[in-house]
């Protein structure tokens, strides 16, 4: 056998040798992608079960704390290490006239689902305005304006009183539900007490559990002013009228000397608001609402023209 045709045999088996090593590699590196592939995909499966446990304990705990905190606890902007700021807040406190005696008149269970369901509609309007529910005590609520975020001192003020007309408003469209549903032995009543002061805010308690609240004497001027105000009353302090401008209607100002307040409260009940003023007149085939409290002569005189129009266009 020639040289030249060994030498042709000996690069075939090289070539040979090379192909089946290249072969062998493409086997191992399609079994290590389709394993890369399987470990991926587990994965993924993995983070999607995570995800969604994390996402069921997120939607959990969100009912244990207030939306804005939630928020910021989610968003990592909350500072847990921070201990607490002085601020001025809107404080507003409300709770069931009689909700003892209530407690001694229906059942249990009857009583644990209405408390459910009046704290769910209240917190509902809490929240539409922009309030912080700080906490509930049995039938009373806490909630505060101002922080962790704030629209100004009299927004603040003005939202938490806008909150408060709207929920004595809302008990009183479920009168009639909440005797029928819940059996109810009198008419639901709610006193309201709202002040306005330099509080401290923010994280408070141990190192292991920590409760982000509101302290000082502007809380506990709040929570007086709700035991003073009449049922289905809202009673307000000085501080917190004067950032109301002209919204509301109120009484004329007292003066109530309340227990762990040194000085006497000046006070004032939200009669309305300004709003409230409108009338509406409606007939079978007409809608005409009124602000009769801001009637010009001349406002008198185009209503007499418009019906007199009407009775011509008619005759």
């Amino acid at each position: 056998m020639s040289d030249d045709l060994l030498t042709q045999i000996n690069e075939l088996k090289k070539e040979n040798k090379k192909l089946s090593l290249e072969s062998k590699l493409r086997k191992s590196m399609s079994a290590e992608l389709d394993r890369q592939k399987e470990l991926l995909s587990k994965a993924r499966e993995d983070v999607e079960k995570q995800k969604n446990k994390i996402e069921k304990i997120s939607i959990k705990l969100s009912r244990y704390l207030p939306a804005q905190i939630y928020e910021q606890i989610f968003s990592g902007s909350l500072d847990i290490h921070k201990k607490s700021e002085r601020k001025k807040l809107t404080i507003f406190f409300s709770d069931i006239v009689n909700f003892t005696s209530l407690s001694e008149q229906i059942e249990a269970e009857e009583l644990s689902d209405f408390l459910n369901f009046y704290l769910t509609e209240m917190t509902s309007i809490a929240q539409n305005h922009g309030g912080t529910i700080d906490k509930f005590i049995g039938d009373a609520i806490m909630i505060f304006f101002g922080d962790p975020s704030s629209y100004g001192y009299d927004k603040d003020a003005m939202n938490c009183v806008n909150m408060a007309v709207e929920m004595q408003s809302k008990i009183v469209s479920l009168q009639p539900y909440i005797r029928k549903t819940y059996n109810f032995p009198f008419q639901l009543e709610i006193r309201m007490g709202i002040n306005t002061g330099i509080c401290n805010v923010g994280n408070f308690g141990s190192n292991n559990r920590l409760d982000y609240t509101a302290i000082g004497r502007a809380i506990n001027i709040a929570s007086r002013l709700e035991g003073e105000a009449k049922p289905g009353g809202i009673l307000i302090s000085e501080s917190t009228k004067l950032l109301l401008s002209d919204k509301f209607t109120c009484s004329n100002q007292k003066q109530l000397t309340v227990k762990g307040v040194p000085f006497p409260i000046e006070c004032f009940e939200v009669i309305k608001k300004e709003e409230e003023y409108e009338r509406d007149i409606i007939g079978k085939e007409f809608k005409l609402t009124i602000k009769h409290e801001k009637l010009s002569k001349d406002d008198i005189q185009t209503i007499k023209n418009v019906i007199c129009e009407i009775e011509n266009s008619i005759s």
